[in-house]
Order: structure tokens, then sequence, then C-alpha cells
């Protein structure tokens, strides 16, 4: 009689399981069972009885129930011996493609279907692979669901544990010279995934110790870290030098945790000198994980080690789509469902604003977004749009007026503009942009986010401490064209200059200046951009006309 089937699970689940059914061994556990007996034989010097390796299930179950709650919680399969000592034949027994076990890969299994659930972007790498099971499941999940965007990043030294070299490792002694076992070369690996028939170019191996080869692997975003690199050293290589890539909402997974006190102790000085409060949630015996807070983005990507933790780099931010009612609208936009109304309507007079340059091919590198109004317009006329953000922790700056409930102000402030990006993120996917959206300090932009055709700061720096400052860094980016967006305070008349605006009388602390024209003209030439055009517009607050003037500076 033939069995259907369970109706529930799809193709893509049915074929998961028998991937993780392989990986633990469990089709073959008969074979392991009378490996092990054999094993227990030698040790105990007897001969083999000859039924029992003819059906080790009906003859010895207790062995094949050992092997199998070992493999659950991928513990190590330990048996009695006559001297008290446990005896562990698993370097000569163990079939199985990873010794995680089944808690921790259903744990992984939920993880990866959580990351495409919610659209956590980035790509998935293990530090540590032994055989390379878990890595061989997370390919196996991408082609399962059609994943065609994101890569498996295989770390491995693929000769073993290091010798001990740092204080919090003295005394563990895993190396390939006391544990051949755990030494397992990438030829093997490789081997293995083109046995599942997933080696392919979303396959990307890291062959060396941490230490050398993450600091500058190629890697981009991470949607999962997964930690399995035992020593205090090598999981905290791993956490140094890829944290800052885990996109928020994405994974990151300790396998050791419980069973090696030097990895608990680099995950939580880690946790404790980053200030990550995220409780852990425990897997099983030893395996634990958090989710990096989907509010909270990193302050740096990249970090260069060995430079006093100087910003180095950038985050490449994407975020699944808020409620509406979770958003507040700076510009207003128009849906095909409607038009959302914001504090500003640019729509009439947008390319004014733009200073009527083409954008038509053109990349544009945009300082504070906000709603994203400019920047899915410049995307609709042809331009790609890089846009950047200070992160969370940083936001802008604040005036330092004596006596000022500042601790209220930021509390407001932070959840206004918490609704304000939600909103950036709610017209990004309406629209079905490809916007890039980036967390950098804006003051110091990285040359790794690029070089541009044009840099657009439209009413941003009335808001900074140093606004020069922010106009050097973007102009250190362009190639063409800088455009510069302000309002229009006719009274500065022709000087170069900028008015500060907040006093004891009049306590606003979000906008620090008021700039003549001929301060950005003036600016710009020194910067590099000589031949600038200015014009006078004026566009709609609420229900009042705003005059405000653009400097478009060619180099």
């Amino acid at each position: 009689m033939v069995t259907a089937p369970t109706p529930s699970l799809s193709l893509a689940e049915r074929y998961l399981r028998t991937i993780k059914r392989s990986l633990l061994n469990d089709f073959y556990i008969e074979l392991e069972g009378v490996l092990h007996y054999l094993q227990l034989c030698r040790r105990q010097g007897s001969e083999p009885d000859v039924a029992v390796l003819h059906d080790i299930a009906g003859k010895r179950p207790d062995i094949l129930s050992h092997l199998s709650a070992a493999r659950d919680d991928g513990n190590l399969t330990h048996w009695p011996s006559g001297d008290g000592a446990p005896y562990d034949p698993r370097t000569l027994s163990e079939q199985s493609h990873t010794m995680i076990g089944r808690k921790r890969l259903d744990h992984l299994h939920a993880c990866l279907d959580t990351i495409l659930d919610q659209a956590i972007p980035g790509d998935l790498i293990e530090t540590g692979v032994w055989r390379g099971g878990a890595t061989i499941f997370m390919r196996a999940h991408l082609a399962a669901h059609g994943v065609k965007d994101r890569r498996v990043w295989v770390a491995d030294s693929f000769v073993g544990l290091p010798e001990p070299s740092v204080s919090q490792d003295a005394g563990l002694q895993l190396s390939r010279q006391h544990y051949p076992f755990l030494a397992v070369d990438e030829a093997r690996v490789r081997g293995l995934f083109e046995r599942y028939d997933l080696l392919d170019d979303q396959v990307r191996f890291l062959p060396g110790w941490f230490r050398d080869t993450l600091p500058d692997a190629p890697i981009t975003e991470l949607a999962l870290l997964r930690l399995d690199g035992d020593l205090y050293e090598s999981t905290m290589d791993a956490l140094l030098a890829l944290y800052d890539k885990v996109a928020p909402g994405g994974f990151v997974v300790a396998d050791d945790y419980g069973a090696v006190p030097a990895c608990r102790q680099a995950v939580d000085d880690f946790r404790a000198e980053r200030g990550i409060a995220t409780p852990l949630e425990t897997i099983d015996w030893t395996g634990v994980a958090w989710r990096k807070d989907v509010e909270a983005a990193p302050a740096v990507c990249g970090m260069i080690r060995g430079n006093g933790g100087r910003n180095s780099g950038f985050t490449v931010i994407r975020r699944p789509p808020p409620p509406l009612d979770q958003c507040r609208f700076y510009h207003t936009a128009d849906l095909p469902e409607g038009t959302i109304p914001g504090d500003w309507d640019l729509r009439p007079n947008v390319n004014a604003y733009l200073g009527g340059v083409p954008l038509e091919g053109r990349s544009v590198l945009e300082i504070g977004p906000a709603s994203g109004f400019l920047s899915f317009h410049m995307e609709r006329s042809g331009a790609s749009v890089t846009a950047v953000e200070p992160s969370m922790e940083r936001l802008w700056d604040a005036f330092p007026l004596h006596g000022f409930d500042m601790d209220a102000w930021r509390s407001d402030f932070l959840g206004n503009i918490t609704q304000v990006r939600n909103s950036f993120w709610y017209l990004h996917h309406r629209y079905r942009s490809t916007v890039r959206l980036i967390e950098t300090v804006p003051e110091s932009i990285p040359e790794a986010v690029g070089d541009f055709d044009i840099g657009l700061l439209g009413a941003i720096l009335l808001h900074v401490r140093s606004p020069f400052s922010i106009l050097e860094s973007v102009a250190a980016r362009v190639r063409d064209t800088m455009i510069v967006t302000e309002l229009y305070d006719i009274g500065l008349g022709e000087l170069p200059v900028m008015r500060l605006i907040p006093w004891r009388e009049a306590p606003g602390i979000d906008t620090w200046w008021s700039f003549s024209p001929n301060f950005f003209i003036r600016s710009l030439e020194c910067l590099g951009f000589p031949h600038a055009e200015l014009s006078v517009h004026h566009q709609i607050q609420g229900d009042r006309l705003i005059p405000m003037f653009t400097i478009v500076a060619r180099r």
C-alpha cells in the first residue's frame, strides 16, 4: 500500500525535511549503530554477534535510541565504560554531515523562513563549518524557495581549530594535533555540496583563519550570522568583522555558547561592549540566538581593526513595509488610491527645487531623504539614487540650549523621526523602488559608498551643527554637479554668511542656521565647483508659500 504525502506540506518543505534527515544521517542510522556496536565490542574485548550486525534495531534498540537522542540535541554520543570514564567513539563512528543536531537545525530552518517572510536583506554565513552541513542546508533552503539574490558563505580554516593564542582560550586544546576529527579539508566540504547537487555560484568559500579572511571578505550585508568557532578568539574575530553587516532584523546564532565557556565569554563580552540588551533565545543545551533590533541600525559597518574604532564604512538599510498608521509623511505623496498629505508639498514646483538639472541616466547622492519624495521623483526621472541618513543612535544635531528639556525633546523627536523613516519605507515598497538607503556619518561619507554625478542637499544643512563639514563630505563624492536648496532669508544680503537662529527667547533647537545664497556659492567654489547658478522659488508648507533658493554648481 502506497501512502500519499502529507497534503499540508509543500514540495519545498518536504524537500527540506529530507535534506535535514540526510544531514543528520537519519536514513542510515542503523549503519552508524553497527559502527558504535563494533567499537563497544572492541572496547570490551568481545566478539561481535553476527545476529546483532544483521538486525541492530531489533537486537540492540538501546544503541539506536541512544544515538537518536544524541542526534536530536547535537550532543556527544558517550557510552559508560568499566573505568568510570565516558567512552566517546564518535571520531571513529560519526557518519552525519552536521554536528548541530535536530533542534539547532530546525531553529536554522525557522530563521531562514523568517528571513524570507519578512524580507530581511543579506547573505547567509557560518563561521566554522566542519563538514558543511549547516551551510548545505542554507543553500538548500535558497534552492527550495527559488532565491537567486543571496549567497551562502562557508568560512573555515579547513585545517581544524587554531592553537590557543589568547588568555581566554588557555588550556582549550582543540587543534588538529589533538582533534584531527575536527579538521575537514575544503575539498571534502565541496564534495558534500556536490553530492547534494548544491555547489554553484551562490556558494562562496572563505578558507583561512577568521582574523585574516573575515575583515576583508567581500560581504556587503548579512541576514544570518552563524558562529561555530568554539574558541573565544574565533568567536570574537567573527563578531568584530561581521556583526555590523547583519541587517536589522537579522539573526546571530552562537552554536557553542553552552558547550564552551570561552565562546560564552566572547559572546557576553561583545554584547556588553556594544550595549546589546536583546535577550538571548535558548535553542537547546548549547545554542543561543538573538535578532538584531529592527529599529536600531548599526553605527559602523566594516570596522577596521587596529585603528581605534574609526568609522570607515556604511550600512545598506532595507526594511519591510510598515503599517500605514505607523507613518508620518514629511512630504505629500501620490498613490494610485489617492494622495497622502504631508508637511511639505513639493509636487507643483519640484523642478525648481532641483534647479532644473537633467536627471536621466545620472547617479545622485542625496542627504536626508525624509519621506523620500525627492528620491522617488528623481528615480522616476531616470536617475539612480543613493540616499544617506545618520543612524538612529546619532540622528541629526540639536542645539544645546541651556535649561531646555533636551530629554523630553529627544524622546518626542525619536518618535517623530521613526514615523518619518517608516513613511520612506512605506513608499519605497509601494513604488517598488530601487533607491538605495545607507546609514553613515554624513560628515565623513566613506569612499566605499562610491562616486556620483550629482550631490543633493535639500533643506538639510540648516539642521546641523557643522554644515560646511557635510557640504565638504558630499562634494568629495561628486564628479559633476552640486545642488543645494535652502530657505531664503533676504535679510542676509549679498555677503557669504550664515546666521545663528536659536536664542533664549525663541527656544527652537532643531534649526540652527539661515544662509545667504552667496555662502554656498563661495563655499562650493572653494570645494572645486566654480560655475554656480542661483534661482529663487516658492514651495508649499501647509497653507503657506515659503521662499527658497537653489544653487546649482558645477565643476
